[in-house]
């Protein structure tokens, strides 16, 4: 199947798993973390999803006019607010988005993370960052083991009785007490 009928499929499926979630303040986060580790594990890439997918998964968490409404008018009725119903639908539509928008770019960043343009000769790094790893690893004393490797092979076998264990941890015998 095409990678982008199933990044539309994933972002279906979430949307539709949305209705039943938590869509509270503190579960944006996860919600949007959710979805964009699905999108990450099907291989997508910030080209594929920002332009066309991003603004739908936002969109479908905000909340419906009615619902921003109502929920304006309850806050309303419970305590002074100094916004206008606009202004309290657009700051929370605004909220998510932002959120969403932040968590995208921690999945998909913008730009490539490596800075550094040599070629990766130890394993996933250049000879650069290898170089300032071992002058940072060098600040510190070098452990020897083979002294504490010897007295290890020197100790004698510890032969514990575990009725005089149990006797010493409870406080005594139980029979004589």
């Amino acid at each position: 199947m095409d990678k982008n009928k199933l990044i539309e499929i994933a972002l279906v499926e979430w949307i539709a798993l949305l209705k039943s979630r938590d869509r509270s303040r503190k579960a944006v986060r996860p919600n949007f973390e959710d979805l964009f580790q699905k999108w990450k594990d099907l291989g997508a890439g910030f080209d594929d999803l920002y332009e066309t997918y991003l603004p739908k998964a936002i969109k479908a968490h905000q909340p419906l006019p009615s619902v921003a409404r109502s929920m304006y008018k309850q806050i309303k009725s419970k305590t002074t607010i100094d916004k206008t119903e606009k202004e309290f639908i657009d700051e929370w539509n605004d909220s998510i988005e932002g959120t969403g928008t932040e968590v995208f770019f921690e999945f998909f960043p913008a730009t490539p993370v490596d800075h550094d343009p040599e070629p990766k000769v130890y394993g996933n790094m250049s000879a650069t960052e290898y170089r300032a790893q071992r002058r940072y690893a060098d600040q510190f004393p070098t452990l020897d083991t083979r002294e504490a490797v010897r007295l290890w092979r020197e100790q004698t076998e510890y032969n514990l009785d575990v009725e005089d264990v149990l006797e010493n941890v409870l406080g005594g015998n139980n029979e004589t007490d």
